[in-house]
């Protein structure tokens, strides 16, 4: 049976060991403060013995971004605030433990691609959009996520220019990984979760750590953090299981 949680801006439904957030704040998925406390409470809440993997989609859109209107309202110093809670729910969200999957429809422009760059896999429709939006609104945003996965020079072009990426371009730059017919975003997304939710739960959740943690490392310190996971898995119940039902089909 599905298990559903209902909040004020987003909704967290879990079957299948599948966890889908999607948000839920017409008209463009405005990352509000009230968003951003919501987004983190139910990252919170997702408990490892329920879920394997978290799709995240946005209804209206995927995100606009930071809402416009609410720090235009704002002192500095709030706004200040805003962007530390802002890159604070970043961090808690790369950091999950279980693999992350984004599925862009529509949009997602500013801060909203850069919650999108937190997933560890994008899918997007053909025909949504993305933006690095913050030089088009006088500030800085959005310029370490985006350089590791498109490379130097693309990032700033795209930073720089503020300007808009189609889905084509993005899965050529390296930014997106699948992309989709329009409005088939979730259901690849979903897919895609199925698949990784029939692997060893220990074994998906140390890879992503692996080549997390060892991404910035000199390769040899990569291949020294991989063993140490290997060995862990080594000793597991779950891996002798596994092998031995390949072994068998064999």
């Amino acid at each position: 049976m599905p298990d559903t949680k209902q909040y004020t801006l987003l909704s967290l439904d879990i079957i299948d060991c599948i966890a889908t957030v999607t948000l839920h704040a017409p008209p463009v998925n405005a990352l509000s403060q009230l968003m951003l406390k919501e987004i983190s409470a139910c990252f919170s809440e997702i408990s490892q013995d329920e879920a394997k993997v978290v799709v995240l989609t946005g209804d209206y859109g995927f995100s606009a971004g930071a809402n416009i209107r609410e720090l235009l309202n704002q002192s500095p110093a709030s706004n200040q605030d805003y962007f530390a809670s802002l890159y604070q729910l970043f961090r808690q969200i790369e950091n999950i433990p279980f693999p992350l999957i984004a599925a862009i429809n529509r949009f997602a422009m500013g801060a909203g691609l850069e919650l999108a760059l937190c997933a560890d896999i994008r899918v997007m429709d053909d025909d949504a959009r993305i933006a690095a939006a913050g030089v088009n609104m006088g500030l800085v945003f959005g310029t370490q996520r985006l350089s590791r996965l498109a490379g130097y020079g693309r990032a700033k072009d795209i930073v720089l220019t503020g300007r808009q990426i189609d889905a084509q371009q993005a899965e050529l730059m390296g930014i997106i990984e699948h992309r989709s017919p329009p409005g088939q975003a979730l259901s690849k997304a979903l897919i895609l979760g199925k698949l990784i939710s029939q692997k060893a739960p220990q074994s998906v959740q140390g890879a992503k750590k692996a080549i997390t943690s060892g991404f910035d490392l000199p390769f040899e310190k990569g291949m020294e953090l991989e063993f140490e996971f290997l060995e862990k898995m080594l000793y597991s119940d779950d891996f002798r299981q596994r092998a031995q039902a390949f072994l068998d089909k064999v």
